[in-house]
């Protein structure tokens, strides 16, 4: 297994990481946007539909506007616990392989956040997972799990462009390999600054519509090149060039760097009721092979260290009452190529997945207890 070079990122990391120890997640822009678990880019088996774990889908939700923020000043606005049920969509179709393979994924999500001001914040996020089928990625039936906390500090509408009304808003965001996954490919950390840009627009008696578009770069810190096995294959690697390290990896590369970018659309019509959707492009490249391997006869020509995803998401929002948000919607996360090397559609394929999300605003509840307890 070949050791990778720790770039002096991880002394910006070190830093960072200890005033937002208590935070969590990558305190991204949209809510279903932007990985649960960075780490693991979209390499999942294709028989997995929807397989949140190796995902690039889900951060945390948008910060608030400025108008919510004069509204709800409370400095743990924005924090929230959420309950997803998702279900691949090739669950509905017995046909679609030869063998039936359902997929319905439950995910615990918690979300703190606390803002110093109208601008400064920081968050987090934990995701708890368990899958009500059958997993064709656990150890063992009915297994819980955690993904990867994400730790995030961001600066929210900072600077608005004069005469065009777009507004700028910038975080960073670490991830802390707590997950299964990310320690089997021996990650230290990851470290990914974002930028966005948006732009709300007032339409009267029709609601508010918000534009957005936001660009991540992510920087992933391992311990070795490729994920690592528990032990060795063979007892002994004497007399082998190398030792055993060949014989202690899985053979696939890690990701060591990453660039996603998207746009967002969102349109709130009334204030119990909203509408968004988003899609994003995602590059991720892998570390090197060495290069010019006189062991090598046949060199690739084209580039293999470069991985394609994408992902698709619409979700109609409903606010029954002021604590909770019920979020309904359909979300496609795949690479773009199947494993015959065809191109997947990148709206609709065997990963697409429609989902309802319980949401609890722990701001809203707040709000609810402490006028109930004054009316009293």
């Amino acid at each position: 297994m070949k050791k990778s070079m720790v770039s002096p990122l991880v002394a910006l990391g070190v830093a960072f990481a200890a005033p937002v120890q208590a935070q969590d997640d990558a305190a991204g822009f949209d809510d279903r946007l932007w990985s649960s678990n960075p780490a693991a880019a979209p390499e999942q088996p294709a028989g997995q539909a929807g397989a949140s774990q190796g995902g690039e889908i889900s951060l945390v939700a948008d910060a608030p506007s400025g108008a919510e923020e004069e509204e709800e000043g409370a400095p743990w606005r924005g924090s929230q616990v959420t309950y997803l049920n998702e279900i691949g969509v090739v669950s509905f179709d017995r046909s679609f392989d030869l063998t039936y393979n359902p997929y319905w994924l439950m995910t615990w999500v918690f979300r703190p956040r606390w803002w110093f001001d109208d601008v400064w914040n920081v968050a987090a996020r934990l995701d708890i997972s368990r899958e009500a089928t059958q997993a064709d990625d656990r150890t063992y039936s009915g297994e819980t799990w955690v993904h990867d906390l994400l730790l995030s500090a961001g600066a929210s509408n900072f600077y608005t462009i004069p005469g065009a009304g777009i507004d700028l808003s910038a975080d960073l965001v670490l991830t802390v390999p707590t997950s299964k996954i990310s320690q089997a490919r021996t990650l230290a950390l990851g470290i990914g600054p974002g930028v966005r840009i948006g732009r709300e627009f007032d339409l009267g008696p029709a609601g508010t519509l918000s534009l957005g578009y936001r660009v991540r770069f992510s920087a992933f810190l391992h311990r070795f090149t490729t994920g690592e096995l528990e032990t060795p294959i063979i007892p002994s690697c004497s007399g082998i060039d190398g030792g055993c390290d060949e014989f202690i990896n899985t053979g696939e590369r890690n990701t060591q760097w990453r660039v996603q970018h998207g746009v967002s659309i969102a349109w709130q019509p009334l204030e119990w009721l909203g509408v968004s959707t988003g899609f994003e492009h995602i590059v991720s490249w892998l570390y090197d092979i060495e290069a010019d391997d006189p062991r090598l006869s046949n060199q690739a020509e084209a580039d293999i260290d470069a991985r394609y995803s994408s992902a698709f998401d619409v979700e109609l929002t409903f606010v029954p009452w002021e604590p909770f948000e019920i979020g309904v919607g359909y979300a496609t996360l795949s690479p773009q190529l199947a494993p015959d090397s065809t191109y997947y559609n990148p709206f609709y394929n065997r990963y697409s997945t429609v989902f309802v999300d319980i949401r609890l605003m722990v701001d809203g509840l707040i709000n609810q207890f402490m006028g109930e307890g004054s009316e009293g």
